[in-house]
């Protein structure tokens, strides 16, 4: 997952720019959930495509951005049979 950690950044008007992480050499099925440290779940994602990558907008289920912090992410490939977990930092301008 790049970048990590994340860092936002805002433009001069205080705009937040656009915003996202990328996870990279996903075979075509990989199931991802991405949970804060507390263990709640706040996204999750069956992919199925023949892309290796999934671009994650920084939304959580009900399309609102997440707060900063850390979050751990398991990516499970069933047909590979390999689970992955990853850590995620996430910063944000104050």
């Amino acid at each position: 997952v790049f970048p990590n950690p994340f860092i936002g950044s805002a433009d001069p008007n205080g705009a937040t720019r656009a915003q996202s992480v990328t996870f990279t050499h996903l075979p075509q099925r990989a199931i991802l959930r991405i949970y804060t440290l507390a263990g709640t779940l706040v996204r999750s994602v069956d992919k199925n495509d023949t892309s290796p990558i999934w671009i994650w907008d920084l939304k959580n289920e009900y399309g609102s951005f997440i707060a900063p912090g850390m979050y751990i992410v398991y990516v499970d490939m069933p047909e590979v049979g390999v689970t992955k977990t990853l850590k995620l930092g996430i910063i944000t301008p104050q």
